[in-house]
């Protein structure tokens, strides 16, 4: 049996590196603590690099139909052009929790831009989750009282949705309605040990099940739709943050990570030939296409 490849895909470490997406032929991700949006092409380590300085810390970014990118920053969500740098403000959410930011994000099936917030320092339970459709937006808000509202995710119906609390190691999952973008009641779908660390970011795979990293874990794993364990993988960094398919099949893994306490990790990983429990290849396991926002 081969053993998974993993390929350090950059030289220089982010502070904070999350939330990846595979678009138009390239790795893009996140720096939330040196704050900037990243571009690789084609996803390797020849890839052309570029880096895109923003003003604020910045928890996720996601590309929209009309070719420029909704930034979640401290102070609220923008319309931002890489080439050109131009921000415009979208939508202010929280203008009167200072104490708060903006943190992970993504796309649901329908083309809403989900966004969750968190407190800067980690010690209260202010975070909500925000919902923005059209423009300008119509925002709804899940107030689930997170101290750190992480890995957003859909199975591949649209009729579920992951939601991740970091601080309390749980990932939850609710029933999801893609024609309103309303939640049900949630559940718990994982809880994890204090040795397994955090959950951080994840993804959902064609096979609707769910991988996610583990912030001091330095793993990720694969879980059925039912919550059980497919599989753990190793990684040779603590803090892995997030995690998203990419490459022209949709069959490579990319994985941001942070520096930990010592100073170790925040670089950008790719992972490839991972071997599922009856010898055969990883080849039959994809992603699925991020959906751009509908606004």
């Amino acid at each position: 049996m081969s053993e998974p490849l993993l390929t350090q895909l950059t030289d220089t470490p982010c502070k904070l590196g999350e939330g990846p997406v595979w678009h138009e032929g390239a790795l893009w991700w996140v720096d939330i603590k040196q704050p900037s949006l990243h571009r690789l092409a084609g996803g390797v380590k020849t890839g052309a690099y570029q880096r895109f300085a923003l003003p604020e810390p910045v928890g996720a970014a996601v590309p929209t139909e009309g070719g420029d990118w909704l930034v979640g920053l401290k102070s609220g969500v923008y319309r931002f052009t890489p080439e050109t740098a131009a921000l415009v403000p979208f939508a202010v959410l929280e203008a009167d929790m200072p104490g708060n930011r903006l943190n992970d994000g993504k796309v649901d099936p329908s083309g809403r831009f989900w966004i969750g917030s968190m407190d800067d320092a980690e010690n209260a339970p202010t975070g909500q989750f925000y919902c923005l459709s059209g423009s300008p937006p119509r925002i709804e808000t899940l107030p689930v009282q997170f101290t750190v509202t992480n890995g957003l995710g859909w199975s591949g119906d649209g009729r579920r949705m992951y939601l991740t609390d970091s601080a309390n190691r749980t990932i939850f999952y609710a029933p999801y309605d893609p024609d309103t973008g309303q939640t049900g009641e949630r559940g718990i779908f994982a809880q994890l040990t204090e040795e397994e660390g955090y959950p951080d970011g994840l993804c959902v795979d064609a096979d609707d099940h769910v991988w996610s990293c583990h912030w001091d874990g330095a793993r990720i794993t694969r879980y059925r739709p039912d919550g059980s364990r497919e599989r753990v993988l190793s990684v040779p960094f603590n803090r892995p943050t997030s995690c998203c398919f990419g490459g022209a099949d949709l069959r490579t893994l990319f994985v941001t990570s942070a520096q930990d306490a010592m100073g170790k990790g925040g670089f950008i990983w790719s992972i490839n030939a991972i071997n599922q429990p009856n010898n055969v290849t990883y080849a039959s396991i994809q992603g699925v296409k991020s959906t751009l926002f509908d606004g």
